[in-house]
């Protein structure tokens, strides 16, 4: 277990390192802020995602493995207040690739015996002042020796793979990588455009070969999930190699960077992708509109949580896997409990689907609104749709025999033009589901249905009707292309409703803030470039699962807090 985790404390350490405006030419180069902060950025998180009732336990018990590994010297040997840096210039063949990282260090000896405490072992080559020959611990990664050789100015390269001791003049200088303006905690440069296109094409190939392997040992094309994963091993490979190759003919540099903000507890990781001015994937971000959701406005302010998802579907290699699955959910539903008559609604409902992926127009949100005076909640949910008026057909006919009309009553209201109807989703589910269903969104809960022109809506709970009738109003406005959002005192009246023990680990660990926290956001930019970013709020979605699993009466990662950690 400490082998384990000193392999990754030496994994946090490579990667580090940005390059200068003309990096000299490595592919790919790493930088990250000295080990000092992202040591201190690192605690935080944890004392955040363990929140006020375990967040310092959380935090001693990494200082306690960090020292169990390391030893009273801890770091000694690493000057802790300067950035290493990692750069990479790749090979024809995969198996000559290497890395190279450039350590501040104090002094030669005591660094010698901080490699000796996370077992690598450093041979000084005879006649060769400051050099050394490395064995790494269970090294199976790289097939040629590695070396470490002392420079001036109080650093120490370890180049990995290098086979032969690289010379001191190969070497690039740390000035040459660091880039002072950077300040994301972790930042990598890929440069395309260094990148052996021998060395791209013999992965592609092999990428190629393992698909097709598999698709034929595990005989993809038979069944609802084999058709499926046939889908994932003929789109997947083609989409690697098309995005693959556009970048290396297009692209002039790709960006990945992670940041933490302590103060609010996010996590952002972002993409940017600059493309060669004038290319045609150049003037494909610059057309890229902004992102817009059809059902931006299902998440008012009186929501519990909402969920705004905008499937970025513009490939036809995503589109096929995406419909693939949709077929296979299609054959899975039609197989369970739902009436025969059903059975046309499941297929209008996929092929309606498929449609809209197949044009790239597929928006859906849920929203879970409350609570009302009387403490029940209800979930209103809308999805881009094309066609509904078959599908709309589908459900009449389908709910014609005797013993499901009387469950129906179609034309209940209407907005505009657009009909909304009463229908039976209660009818889906079993009785012990409907007992525990009964606590938030009250006895014999009702549910509407709704088929606009463009998208399909569903309510389920006391305030279903309105619900509908209010999402049948709302237009499209501009969205993330994923937001996940809560907040913490509805969510709490929803814990008290189902359990009240589990709303008492809530609200310990939780909180019971009256207000509306981003939980996960993607969003995507263009125009010269295109940016991608990821915000994870650490303060919510990891405290989260703990208080499932202690609500399911488990064991709670907080209480195993040492294991999880290590």
């Amino acid at each position: 277990m400490r082998l384990r985790f000193a392999y990754t404390l030496a994994a946090m350490f490579a990667l580090v390192g940005v390059a200068s405006a003309q990096p000299p030419s490595p592919a790919i180069v790493v930088q990250a802020k000295p080990v000092s902060r992202l040591l201190t950025d690192f605690k935080e998180m944890l004392r955040q995602i363990g929140g006020p009732a375990q967040g310092d336990t959380m935090v001693k018990e990494f200082e306690r493995e960090l020292k169990d590994t390391l030893g009273e010297h801890g770091f000694e040997g690493l000057d802790i207040n300067r950035p290493i840096v990692a750069y990479s210039e790749l090979k024809n063949k995969p198996e000559e690739c290497g890395l190279v990282l450039a350590v501040p260090v104090t002094t030669e000896k005591e660094f010698l015996a901080f490699l000796g405490r996370i077992k690598i072992k450093a041979v000084a080559v005879e006649g060769k002042k400051g050099l050394y020959e490395l064995d790494l611990p269970d090294d199976e990664f790289f097939l040629q020796t590695s070396h470490l050789r002392f420079v001036e100015g109080g650093l120490a390269y370890l180049t990995l793979n290098d086979g032969e001791p690289t010379d001191v003049k190969k070497l690039i200088p740390i000035t040459d990588l660091v880039d002072q303006a950077e300040q994301s905690l972790v930042a990598v440069k890929l440069y395309p455009g260094r990148v052996p296109a021998k060395l791209v094409a013999n992965m592609l190939d092999e990428l190629d070969q393992v698909a097709g392997q598999l698709k034929m040992f595990l005989g993809a094309g038979q069944g609802a999930d084999g058709k499926v994963l046939k889908a994932l091993l003929e789109q997947g490979p083609k989409l690697v190699r098309r995005y693959t190759e556009t970048a290396l003919k297009e692209v002039n540099e790709i960006d990945v960077k992670f940041n933490f903000d302590p103060a609010t507890g996010d996590t952002l990781t972002e993409l940017v992708v600059m493309p060669k001015p004038g290319t045609p994937l150049a003037k494909e971000i610059a057309a890229t509109k902004a992102t817009t959701n059809r059902f931006a406005g299902l998440v008012t302010k009186d929501a519990a949580g909402g969920i705004l998802l905008k499937a970025p579907l513009f490939a036809k290699e995503v589109q096929e896997i995406v419909a693939a699955l949709l077929e296979g959910g299609q054959q899975e539903f039609k197989q369970g409990d739902l009436p025969q008559s059903f059975a046309p609604v499941v297929d209008e409902i996929a092929k309606g689907l498929i449609r809209s992926v197949k044009k790239d127009e597929l928006d859906a949100g849920v929203a879970l609104l409350g609570p009302d005076k009387d403490g029940k909640f209800t979930v209103v949910a809308g999805m881009s749709f094309d066609n509904t008026t078959e599908l709309e057909k589908a459900v009449r006919e389908a709910a014609k025999p005797a013993d499901l009309a009387k469950h129906f009553e179609f034309d209940a209201a209407k907005v505009g033009e657009v009909n909304i109807h009463k229908v039976p989703l209660t009818r889906l589910l079993k009785e012990e589901a409907l007992t525990e269903l009964s606590k938030v969104f009250g006895e014999k809960p009702v549910s509407y249905v709704a088929f606009a022109k463009d998208a399909v809506f569903v309510g389920f709970g006391p305030g279903a009707l309105d619900a509908v009738k209010a999402a049948l109003e709302t237009k499209s406005a501009p969205a993330p292309v994923l937001d996940v959002s809560g907040n913490m005192d509805r969510f709490h009246k929803l814990m008290t409703a189902i359990d009240p023990k589990a709303a008492k680990m809530f609200a310990k660990h939780m909180g019971t803030a009256d207000m509306t926290v981003n939980v996960l956001r993607v969003t995507i930019d263009s125009g010269t470039k295109l940016t991608a970013k990821v915000s994870l709020n650490v303060r919510v979605l990891p405290r989260m699962s703990f208080v499932a699993e202690g609500a399911t009466g488990g064991t709670t990662t907080f209480e195993k807090v040492g294991d999880k950690v290590k």
